[in-house]
């Protein structure tokens, strides 16, 4: 599928998409069965055309150091699933291994600054694109993900393909109930406990939890009919009433109060399976159509390096539906990943087919070498129901 967004926002968003239209949401949820479930959603201006990835065990990855040497090599000890994108296909924005890690990464534009270049450690040295598979490929817990972190360096440098440099921030869970968030900022790494279990985008976490105090008069409970002086019964109008006052917008700001008050009031899901049924309803509150998030049209030849408008050009050769003047941006819900962290399964929804599509990881072979994909469709895929209608049982 070509549409008008494709070329145009790809060469726009590099670097503004990552400065004004980003919008990922994620939470964990845990159900009465004591099953842990994570939820996250990728919205960005700029079409990832994301697929599924299967990394498994003994696959050997070469970190990135500046200037496009060499940096860390490694192995992975564990096999993972998660989602990659065209910039980097062989690792994952969001992945969970069969241990029941999850590391899922946020955008974090403005703030984001990674650590200094050690020449002397060029061999601890990893591109912060590569740090989600790196945790996926060699830790079983958020504690082993903590120490193995104090081991490398996660340094200031560009993709080299594109020449620029991705604002990440890090939500890591694993299967025992521990969540952190892994933030660079000023050049230096912060590790924060997460007792909400949330992240969405910039500012930082800290100060998010902060803001969260701005919200506690809000409840799902309804508030009471009120009667004034003059006796006068005043009553609410619908429901939602305790609700009033809550931010709408899709702001990070805002998207981080939703989740944490959504994802704590939501009634608790009898188990896994019920847990990730719950989280794609949570997301679809989130959930970003063409079109409601905007930039106004650009000259998009500002901004953006020499190797991305060639890359892209190369790629969309010949494709008479694009304009490369002129765009107005949109963010959009690229897709939608829930990892039951206990049962070990996967599932995944595209913007296009709406379709939720499965991964059970234990009855994958990690054991058997060589990284696959798995091509995401872009069908509007349905259940045609037409010949389904039955006489009414008396």
């Amino acid at each position: 599928m070509r549409f008008l967004f494709k070329l145009t926002k790809l060469l726009y968003l590099f670097p503004f998409c990552f400065q004004t239209l980003n919008a990922c949401t994620a939470f964990q949820l845990t159900s009465q069965d004591n099953s842990l479930v994570y939820c996250r959603s990728m919205e960005l201006g700029v079409d990832l055309r994301s697929n599924l990835l299967l990394v498994p065990r003994n696959t050997s990855y070469q970190g990135t150091a500046p200037n496009n040497k060499p940096g860390l090599n490694w192995k992975t000890k564990y096999g993972f699933v998660g989602v990659n994108q065209w910039l980097f296909p062989n690792v994952v924005s969001d992945g969970m291994n069969e241990k029941g890690l999850v590391v899922g990464m946020l955008l974090l534009p403005g703030f984001a600054e990674y650590e200094k270049e050690d020449p002397e450690k060029l061999d601890r040295t990893i591109g912060a694109w590569e740090l989600g598979a790196f945790l996926l490929s060699n830790c079983a817990t958020v504690e082993e993900a903590t120490s193995l972190l104090d081991k490398i360096l996660v340094v200031q440098q560009p993709i080299p393909s594109i020449n620029f440099s991705l604002p990440l921030h890090y939500y890591i869970a694993d299967s025992k109930g521990s969540v952190i968030v892994v933030e660079y900022v000023g050049g230096k790494k912060f590790i924060h406990d997460n007792p909400v279990k949330v992240l969405t985008n910039s500012p930082p976490f800290d100060w998010h939890i902060k803001n969260l105090s701005n919200y506690v008069n809000l409840s799902p409970l309804n508030i009471p009919d009120f009667t004034n002086s003059k006796k006068d019964l005043i009553k609410a109008i619908g429901e939602g009433s305790g609700l009033l006052g809550i931010p709408g917008d899709y702001t990070p700001p805002s998207r981080f109060v939703r989740a944490s008050l959504y994802s704590a009031w939501a009634t608790v899901a009898k188990n896994g399976d019920d847990a990730a049924r719950l989280g794609f309803h949570i997301l679809n509150t989130f959930d970003i159509f063409f079109g409601i998030i905007r930039e106004k049209p650009s000259d998009i030849h500002v901004g953006f390096s020499k190797e991305l408008l060639n890359h892209i050009i190369e790629a969309n050769k010949g494709d008479p539906s694009i304009n490369i003047n002129k765009t107005i941006n949109t963010d959009f819900t690229q897709w939608i990943v829930v990892h039951d962290q206990t049962q070990l399964k996967t599932y995944f929804r595209d913007y296009f087919s709406l379709e939720i599509q499965a991964v059970d990881l234990k009855k994958l072979d990690f054991s058997k070498p060589g990284i696959k994909q798995n091509e995401v469709t872009r069908d509007f895929i349905v259940n045609d129901i037409t010949d389904k209608f039955t006489p009414i049982k008396k």
